[in-house]
């Protein structure tokens, strides 16, 4: 049978009984204007790599081309993503009800803002995020 050392003990019991604070809303604002900065950061270079070839004629002039506007969806997408991973990684700094509402990641994105899903591209077109 092994022996934990005295050493081993302590450092596990010191685990098993810290206290987990609350996430303050400091923290939550803070982490929701880095996402923002990050996101704009993020689009922000894309576009700077976007030719006259990235684009298309359509009825209402011109727009971007299907990869592209996924492309855009992306960032979107992986923004969302990464508030989602930290929200399940923080869990237990969360208040009950928004444990709750990791349950729901649809209900977690409408939270966020984004009315069904979808976020206005300010380009011409949605990105509906999953």
């Amino acid at each position: 049978m092994p022996t934990t050392s005295f050493a081993e003990s302590s450092v596990a019991h010191q685990a098993a009984t810290e206290i987990v604070k609350p996430i303050t809303q400091a923290e939550i604002q803070q982490g929701l204007k880095d996402m923002q900065q990050r996101m704009n950061q993020q689009i922000e270079a894309w576009g700077k790599t976007l030719t006259s070839d990235d684009f298309e004629w359509s009825w209402p002039g011109r727009q971007l081309k299907k990869e592209k506007r996924q492309q855009v969806c992306g960032i979107y997408q992986n923004i969302i993503n990464d508030i989602y991973r930290l929200a399940v990684e923080n869990k237990a700094r969360l208040s009950e009800q928004e444990q709750k509402l990791l349950q729901d990641r649809n209900a977690f994105i409408q939270v966020l803002g984004y009315q069904d899903n979808l976020v206005d591209s300010k380009m011409g077109f949605n990105c509906r995020i999953k």
